[in-house]
């Protein structure tokens, strides 16, 4: 009877985790209403679908079975939800191995001159969704891995300039991806202040 206690309140335990626990996302499947802009036009309301190359557009003229197709390219933005995607080019994600010429990328975030957002990687089922972390300024795309000690290092040469940060980041091991926004509040502050470190 002990061992039936004990299973059950270890089964409700790990109950109460495995639902704290978010879901992995989950590819877009159907079409949803939102707007976009393309490169060289205004936004417009739609209902929209899209993938890592493309975006497709159901409007009034085209139902979804008919629905214009963008590749990501001739794409500036399109919001759906409160979510705001942004098109990114020249992306190396480490795992499933992929450079994507252009993709969509989930904007979070600006800070420290940085745009910070996030790019969900769909490997093969029965592989889970891998979230990496990008942060573009001009002219550079930086992808920080979601893996602890990976992030740490790629950030430090992000932030190289900042010789105590980047040190911290390589010797730290308590700083994990969810630091970011500090991580990036704190080379903000210190590029503000032109101090050199």
């Amino acid at each position: 009877m002990r061992k039936i206690y004990k299973l059950v309140a270890f089964l409700l335990l790990a109950g109460r985790v495995a639902a704290q626990a978010p879901a992995p996302p989950s590819q877009p499947t159907a079409f949803r209403s939102g707007s976009y802009q393309l490169v060289a036009g205004d936004w417009k309301r739609a209902k929209l679908l899209y993938d890592e190359h493309t975006l497709s557009v159901s409007d009034a003229e085209h139902k979804p079975k008919y629905a214009l197709v963008y590749p990501a390219d001739s794409v500036r933005a399109f919001a759906i939800g409160r979510d705001t995607f942004e098109v990114v080019h020249g992306v190396d994600i480490p795992k499933p191995v992929q450079h994507l010429r252009s993709t969509f990328a989930r904007h979070l975030y600006r800070s420290a001159g940085f745009q910070v957002a996030e790019y969900v990687a769909f490997p093969t089922p029965p592989e889970t969704p891998v979230i990496y972390t990008l942060l573009t300024s001009p002219g550079k795309l930086v992808v920080l891995p979601p893996n602890a000690r990976q992030f740490r290092m790629a950030l430090a040469s992000v932030v190289r300039d900042y010789a105590a940060l980047a040190t911290q980041l390589e010797l730290d091991q308590q700083i994990l991806p969810e630091h970011l926004p500090q991580l990036l509040a704190a080379y903000g502050q210190w590029k503000a202040n032109g101090t050199k470190k």
